[in-house]
């Protein structure tokens, strides 16, 4: 499927680069074995035969899951409505940059990131927009260096191209996920008359194996425990007195390979309060993960427990996401298009990470911290 054709001038192109998702029960497997098959996400021996063979396996099983959840992959549907947002306020607040399009460019599915690129090589500026507020190798790291292998042929692209990239540290980013879990926590709180102290906020993001963050330096988890960090002494601003805790999901591979620990269901497990109130800190917008996941998976666990269920919204479409994007990318257009690619891993191991690195880097209109 290929993107609706620029029916009118782009001065400047803000692609959102996340994922994708499968949109139909046929996309599912060449999804898996794209994603198994990326040495940046999982680096496995004999990658393109070990990465076919577990996406193989997998791939009944994520269909069953999508067609009892009644739907496939939201996340095209839910990015292009952002885009749409994002593009609409820009171009009413700064008009100098004006017109403004923003579309989602995807790492494993349509549209991909460098159909996106091709699209908008006529724009003034294109700025390549990680929709992953915490930076990793296997994630923002991926897409990126997706795109440079994309640009790498296309040189002539190459003034045009900057990046905005590890935005979790921000104030407004912080505001907004406290906004959102204090609001769930009243909701749920009020509604099952519980003190606060009865109720566990569990963090829940995505896992990296071990090995990432200890050996080869990706400071992913850091990240996370910083955003969590935040997010708690803002909720404590705001008057909510409860305990919390941080587990990590979706962990899929080798059985061998060791995760970050402990897990979201260990933790369950082991939870004493009456209540747990899940908040989805790495992701932006629903996805398999927070729809199926947390809402049906981890929502068994808990019930099984005896204990209540609950979880925060992604952002999706919330109004303060929109205005947060478009400030970022304001901000990121005032500031001469400055980026803050950082260096490569300690231990970095990624095909193409530091050539992608690099290549950011040296772009006329990116700056390296």
């Amino acid at each position: 499927m290929i993107s609706d054709p620029i029916t009118k001038p782009v001065k400047t192109a803000i692609l959102l680069l996340n994922m994708g998702g499968p949109e139909s029960a046929d996309e599912v497997h060449p999804y898996l074995k794209e994603l198994f098959q990326d040495r940046e996400l999982l680096k496995l021996p004999v990658q393109k035969i070990l990465g076919n063979f577990i996406a193989w396996r997998r791939t009944p099983f994520i269909q069953q899951r999508y067609e009892e959840l009644g739907q496939y992959s939201p996340t095209r549907k839910i990015m292009e409505d952002q885009g749409e947002q994002i593009a609409e306020l820009l171009d009413e607040t700064s008009p100098e940059t004006a017109p403004h399009a923003c579309v989602p460019g995807f790492r494993y599915a349509v549209p991909r990131t460098g159909e996106e690129l091709k699209r908008f090589q006529k724009a003034e500026r294109i700025i390549l927009f990680s929709h992953y507020p915490q930076h990793s190798c296997s994630t923002s790291g991926s897409s990126l260096c997706d795109a440079y292998r994309w640009l790498k042929n296309n040189p002539e692209l190459k003034d045009k191209i900057s990046v905005i990239d590890q935005w979790w540290d921000r104030q407004d980013y912080t505001d907004l996920w406290a906004k959102l879990i204090e609001k769930k926590f009243r909701e749920f709180s009020n509604t099952n008359n519980l003190k606060d102290e009865e109720v566990l906020v569990l963090y829940s993001a995505h896992s990296l194996p071990e090995a990432y963050c200890l050996e080869k330096g990706d400071r992913y988890n850091q990240e996370i425990q910083g955003s969590v960090g935040n997010i708690e002494r803002k909720l404590k601003e705001l008057g909510l007195h409860h305990k919390h805790a941080l587990g990590w999901q979706s962990k899929v591979g080798p059985k061998r390979t060791k995760w970050l620990s402990p897990s979201t269901p260990e933790v369950i497990e082991k939870t004493e309060e009456k209540a747990i109130l899940i908040v989805p800190i790495a992701f932006t917008t629903d996805h398999i993960e927070t729809l199926d996941e947390i809402d049906i998976e981890f929502r068994e666990y808990v019930e099984e427990a005896g204990k209540l269920f609950s979880r925060a919204d992604c952002f999706n479409l919330e109004e303060t996401f929109i205005q947060l994007c478009a400030k970022l990318v304001q901000e990121h257009m005032s500031e001469s298009y400055k980026s803050s690619i950082r260096p490569c891993c300690e231990n970095c191991v990624g095909q193409d990470c530091a050539a992608m690195r690099e290549f950011f880097s040296s772009c006329p209109v990116h700056y390296q911290d």
